[in-house]
């Protein structure tokens, strides 16, 4: 058996000899800082200095603005440079570091921020972490703001991201794994999950998603996102977003699969069922009776956004007869005054107030607040004032504006669907939303996340934490939509 293994041992050695022909650094230090130039096309922020050691000449590299340069010169440069130094690189540096011959890594490292130190006569490069640059501390995220709960958020990097789940789950069977994306950008992903907790089925297809990308960059979560996602046309993706590590991990620990993305402060959870847009974090840290009436309004908020101004043409258009005679007659003088019908009017007021949003939205702070004040005040007064439109057409879209900010995360779900009414109900009527309404429950029924559907929150214990909250002891089991094995909350 000795005489099989060493042939066996030979072979693996001569291999990444063989490897290290063809990437190996020049043991010269001046060769080996031409190579290296080289390698960086020589770009200004790229530093690469050679310097005098106590007994041979060394060469650093590092990306200038990505490290601590008084760390490299305290625990690299001194140490080197002193009278006690033999020519051991491992006794005399003062921080861990590995080693490596690979050039794809040392590239990648130093990219990364990490300092690479070559010696004369060595051929290999000396990692060492000194990563420090400028990034956005750990605060509020303002999409998702609460009264009662933490006010941590992720940021940009995707270190932190972890360290703030891990600071919420200490359990040593959470797994993060590292994969990278973009063969421009090389962007670190990572997949955050508890073993034995996760589901199975939709981890191993997020990772069969994530392997079968092959672009050039990714720079942002939501670009991601459409990668994985399969509900391409639909309003609804199955895949949630949260910049709360309370959320994150309170999601973790019910069996989903989290992906972080250097560079992005959001945090994707999949999957995601369509009941859980209604919830917030602080629903959790409430009592029951607060946090049900909430989700309650919530869910009040969602149907006048979405159906009120087709079901205003719709009635106003079609079945008069459905409407108080007394408001009747106010809506009947109020639009003789206009010569646009109610369909009309609508349309062009849900226009006009999308586009007050995106311009506040992109504007700077003080300029958007300052729109939004004309937009609503001075610009819907004087459409009134000048017989454009009639008051009933700017309080029903007004009202339908405000429903919509009770539900921010179903944006593109209300702004589809409530196009999708206004449509069918100046068509056909109440007819039209009745046939909106079926084509609408339809497509959420038959929509699916990664196998899950997104409309399956109405098993008896899953109807305890959807459209109301029961207490939080009657919580006992996580989601069978979601979890399929360790369904009790109280242990593995």
């Amino acid at each position: 058996m000795l005489k099989q293994a060493e042939p066996k041992k030979a072979e693996q050695q001569a291999e990444p000899k063989g490897k290290s022909n063809m990437q190996t650094f020049p043991s010269n230090i001046e060769q080996c800082e031409t190579f290296v130039k080289e390698i960086f096309c020589n770009s200004f922020d790229i530093v690469i200095e050679s310097f005098d050691t106590n007994k041979d000449k060394a060469l650093i590299v590092y990306v200038d603005g990505l490290t601590d340069k008084d760390l490299i010169d305290r625990d690299i440069i001194r140490p080197l440079k002193s009278d006690h130094f033999n020519g051991d690189i491992g006794h005399a540096i003062h921080s861990t570091f590995t080693e490596t011959e690979d050039l794809s890594r040392f590239t990648q490292s130093v990219l990364g921020g990490f300092i690479a130190l070559f010696y004369c006569g060595c051929g290999k490069a000396y990692l060492i972490e000194f990563r420090q640059y400028q990034m956005r501390s750990v605060e509020e995220p303002k999409a998702e703001t609460v009264v009662r709960g933490p006010k941590e958020g992720f940021n940009e990097n995707i270190r932190t991201n972890t360290s703030l789940i891990r600071r919420k789950i200490h359990n040593p069977k959470l797994i993060v794994e590292h994969m990278t994306i973009g063969t421009q950008t090389n962007t670190s992903v990572e997949l955050v999950y508890i073993s034995g907790l996760v589901n199975m089925d939709v981890l191993n297809a997020v990772k069969k998603h994530l392997a079968k990308i092959n672009v050039d960059m990714i720079l942002e979560s939501g670009q991601l996102e459409q990668y994985i996602c399969r509900n391409t046309y639909s309003p609804v993706s199955g895949v949630g977003l949260t910049q709360k590590p309370d959320v994150a991990a309170a999601r973790i620990i019910e069996g989903r699969v989290i992906i972080l993305i250097d560079g992005a402060p959001h945090a994707l959870t999949i999957p995601e069922l369509f009941v859980e847009n209604l919830h917030t974090a602080e629903d959790y840290y409430n009592r029951t009776l607060y946090s049900s009436i909430l989700r309650i309004l919530r869910l009040t908020g969602l149907f006048v956004t979405v159906m009120l101004p087709g079901m205003a043409v719709a009635v106003m258009s079609y079945n008069q007869e459905m409407i108080p005679s007394i408001f009747l007659a106010s809506i009947v003088s109020a639009m003789q005054k206009t010569p646009m019908t109610v369909a009309a009017e609508i349309l062009l007021m849900t226009v006009m107030f999308e586009l007050l949003k995106e311009a506040g939205t992109r504007l700077p702070q003080a300029i958007g607040s300052a729109i939004s004040i004309v937009g609503s005040l001075i610009v819907g007064e004087a459409a009134v004032s000048a017989g454009i439109v009639s008051e009933p057409s700017v309080i029903i879209v007004a009202i339908a504006a405000v429903s919509s900010f009770i539900v921010p995360n179903l944006a593109e779900f209300v702004l589809v669907y409530r196009g999708f009414f206004w449509l069918m109900g100046t068509i056909l009527g109440l007819i039209g939303i009745g046939a909106a309404y079926m084509i609408m429950l339809t497509q959420l029924v038959s929509t699916r996340s990664y196998g899950v559907p997104i409309f399956s929150s109405f098993s008896k214990e899953e109807m305890k934490d959807s459209f109301i909250r029961f207490p939080l002891r009657f919580l006992k089991y996580r989601p069978s939509s979601i979890q399929k094995r360790n369904m009790k909350r109280n242990g593995m």
